[in-house]
């Protein structure tokens, strides 16, 4: 058992009621949909994580985000906490950027979205699509 919590960061990138998810491959989760994203690295703001983590796997940059969503500590997810950062503003074009984990991305509608999904991000989802989000 993991002998404390991680703070993974969950980037919401949406097009209308669409939101982007990659199949992830090779990788925890492999065979599963889930948001772009990864870890809290020192020194980071939680937003900035989210940030980093999209321009590394997507290749888009954030214009605007902000922290819509806590989860609690999952530990089927390795004892993640995940934060769900959304991005409403970006540059730049959608690509695979790390094929050895990501086959690729896809907008799915909020009301139909694909299965399996990844266990990091399956509670950030449900708050999206409950309307579950901390004010602006």
């Amino acid at each position: 058992m993991t002998a404390y919590v991680r703070v993974g960061v969950q980037a919401i990138v949406r097009s209308g009621e669409r939101v982007l998810l990659g199949l992830r491959a090779n990788t925890f989760g492999a065979g599963t949909w889930g948001l772009p994203g990864g870890h809290l690295e020192t020194g980071e703001t939680l937003a900035g994580a989210a940030c980093r983590e999209l321009e590394e796997e997507t290749g888009i940059r954030a214009r605007v985000a902000r922290v819509v969503c806590v989860t609690d500590p999952n530990p089927a997810a390795n004892h993640h906490m995940q934060i769900g950062v959304e991005i409403s503003d970006y540059t730049g074009e959608i690509q695979v950027r790390e094929p050895d984990r990501c086959e690729r991305w896809e907008f799915w509608p909020l009301g139909a979205l694909p299965t399996p999904l990844f266990v990091g991000s399956v509670d950030v989802l449900h708050k999206i699509t409950d309307g579950v989000l901390l004010p602006s």
